[in-house]
């Protein structure tokens, strides 16, 4: 089971790293149309939705490997002084919260790309850019990120934590 575990857990982690370099495509999206248009007068057309669907994957495939490493907001000034105990329950409690919301927020995502999808949904512009694109990204990478939930709640109930880069450096600097 947690050979599975690890190779899920895997397979997001690069998704994210992938994600990542939306970046780099969004920079040169952006100078190739300051540049056409500051140079040439002739903007790059479809450049703005090409940014934004490159920052709906940068954000939303980028959502497991930051859930993954413990790279999001958590505040604890409570629970890190209750017995241990009380502490993995907590944690378990937040997994299948965050687990439930985020499936409730990707089920009717998934629809909504579905009929984007289905009607040819398009956005008003130069030339007709789909959205659904853009949908299905959102959505994928909301249920990517109840993937990632899901390997949480099976680590925590096997009693097999992951170690991620944050919890290396608090314990290499001593900050425990």
């Amino acid at each position: 089971m947690i050979r599975l575990i690890d190779a899920v857990e895997a397979f997001l982690l690069r998704l994210g790293i992938f994600s990542g370099f939306a970046t780099l495509l969004i920079t040169l999206v952006v100078v190739f149309d300051v540049t056409g248009r500051a140079a040439f007068n002739s903007p790059f057309h479809s450049g703005v939705e090409i940014s934004e669907l490159l920052m709906i994957t940068l954000v939303f495939f980028g959502l497991a490997a930051a859930q993954q490493q413990r790279q999001n907001y958590a505040i604890d000034v409570v629970s890190r002084h209750l017995p241990l105990p009380v502490q993995s329950t907590l944690e378990l409690l937040g997994y299948l919260f965050c687990l439930g919301v985020v499936v409730m927020l990707a089920w009717p995502a998934t629809k909504q790309a579905l009929v984007s999808f289905e009607r040819g949904e398009s956005g008003f512009g130069i030339v007709p850019f789909p959205l659904w694109p853009a949908r299905s990204i959102l959505a994928m990478g909301l249920w990517l990120l109840a993937v990632q939930f899901v390997c949480d709640i099976l680590r925590h109930v096997l009693g097999t934590p992951r170690v991620s880069a944050s919890d290396v450096d608090v314990k290499a600097a001593g900050l425990e």
